[in-house]
């Protein structure tokens, strides 16, 4: 989408929580899968758990195969998470005055 400036998609966010380990098993999973990241926050809560929010897409594009096989490995794992979408944005114009106005504008 293009709004005064700016291009964005929308894309969608996987928030859970996890130990160590399995979190390496999980992005493991998702590499091997040819899936890439391209939104990550990871917090700690403890020693050794996390909560981690990330969204993901293939060649450029979310598509519902990223998102099915994603799913797969957080069941596999026995893991339990939350969607949501999320607005990714892709390019701004660095010259336009008044940036946040016209994303918040947007919204």
């Amino acid at each position: 989408m293009n709004d005064e400036g700016f291009n964005f998609k929308t894309r969608t966010q996987f928030k859970f929580v996890t130990n160590d380990p399995t979190l390496g098993y999980i992005l493991s999973g998702i590499a091997q899968k040819g899936i890439n990241i391209n939104d990550y926050t990871q917090t700690k809560i403890n020693v050794n758990e996390n909560l981690i929010r990330l969204a993901v897409e293939g060649n450029g594009t979310e598509t519902i195969y990223v998102l099915r096989c994603v799913r797969n490995i957080f069941r596999m794992l026995d893991i339990k998470f939350s969607e949501k979408d999320i607005i990714k944005i892709e390019s701004i114009a660095s010259n336009t005055t008044h940036q946040v106005n016209t994303l918040f504008g947007s919204l």
